[in-house]
């Protein structure tokens, strides 16, 4: 007895070139799709880190019972930019991996103006977190706002519940 093995091989030149594109297709689709959900985590944590160093020194901020207070904790903290018509400006700058220091790769801003009254002091307080390098995947070029933050601040000067 002679055992003879015989395959049958209808399958055609074509079908395993066309299953072979089919795969290799799927395998780059698959690859695009890991990339996308990297960058989507990695916007989503600046967004989250952004969010605390804002908050945080926000609050922080709003503290404060006169201007004058302000303006101490920000000079210690933060480098002044400019100083024009009544607009401080103060930055700070992050790292890649959010640590402070002279690498420019985040820029953390707080803005303050004042508008002085006879009964006191408002002063406007906009804060923002901006990427300088722009993220993979993104065409745009140059600086990109991350997070921000507005509000006001009002120290009453003499007088009311809040003066004394």
């Amino acid at each position: 007895m002679k055992n003879k093995v015989s395959l049958n091989l209808n399958v055609s030149l074509l079908e395993i070139i066309l299953s072979l594109l089919i795969f290799a297709t799927a395998g780059i689709i698959m690859i695009n799709c890991f990339a996308i959900a990297r960058f989507t985590q990695i916007r989503a944590n600046d967004k989250a880190i952004a969010g605390a160093i804002l908050q945080s020194d926000f609050e922080i901020i709003k503290s404060f019972k006169n201007a004058d207070e302000m303006h101490e904790f920000l000079n210690n903290s933060y480098e002044v930019k400019k100083d024009t018509n009544k607009n401080y400006i103060y930055t700070k700058y992050y790292d890649e991996s959010w640590n402070q220091g002279s690498t420019k790769e985040y820029e953390v801003t707080i803005m303050l103006s004042d508008e002085n009254s006879t009964s006191g002091e408002l002063i406007k307080i906009k804060a923002s977190a901006e990427k300088e390098k722009p993220y993979p995947f993104i065409k745009k070029e140059g600086v990109q706002q991350i997070y921000s933050l507005e509000s006001k601040k009002y120290f009453p000067t003499l007088g009311g519940r809040n003066g004394e």
